[in-house]
């Protein structure tokens, strides 16, 4: 069968979350054994860049840091293949796949994802490199988070953060006192997520 650009689709692949680079090498070993890499073009993940806070410190103090780069969709990867029966049948095969987005089941072939839809998710990751590149570091204690205080005289009250400054690395938290809720400043350092 003679396959031409039009025939390659990328679809949204549902797996077990942390599996997703097992699937990976799965589906290329798989691929390559019964010789159907005509029918695939690309497999991906999409990642952005996360410093734990021990990292981020190390950063700030201009020490060597490690940067560990997390699949943005936890549980997804992403293939570019022509649908035919036999690739359908070995991607839903692979172990840790859980299916694949846009198919009914019933025999029923997944819908691909727009090109349009696809651009935006490469436009996104591209962002968010390029802000982490700038100095524009995103921590876990984001607007909304509930977080418990660590130390001081707030020492294990649970609140949560009305504003933050990764920069500065200082939060606002809502903690309530005399019966309402009061925003207070505490550093990240004195601060643990709840859940």
């Amino acid at each position: 069968m003679e396959l031409t650009n039009n025939d390659f689709k990328w679809y949204m692949i549902s797996t077990v979350s942390g599996k997703e680079e097992n699937v990976i090498e799965s589906l290329k070993n798989k691929i390559a054994a019964q010789r159907m890499d005509e029918y695939f073009k690309d497999i991906r993940m999409f990642k952005e860049p996360h410093l734990s806070n021990k990292e981020l410190e190390k950063k700030q103090r201009n020490e060597e840091f490690t940067v560990k780069f997390v699949n943005m969709y936890k549980g997804y990867i992403f293939l570019n293949m022509a649908m035919t029966d036999d690739t359908w049948y070995l991607v839903r095969n692979t172990q840790y796949v859980t299916g694949l987005i846009g198919s009914s089941g019933n025999k029923t072939k997944p819908t691909p994802i727009s090109d349009k839809k696809f651009q935006l998710m490469i436009d996104k990751e591209a962002m968010l490199l390029a802000k982490f590149k700038a100095g524009d570091i995103e921590t876990a204690f984001k607007e909304g988070a509930l977080v418990k205080i660590s130390s001081g005289i707030f020492k294990d009250e649970v609140g949560e953060i009305i504003k933050n400054n990764d920069i500065t690395q200082k939060a606002f938290v809502n903690i309530e006192q005399f019966g309402r809720k009061v925003p207070t400043e505490f550093d990240y350092a004195d601060l643990e997520i709840v859940g």
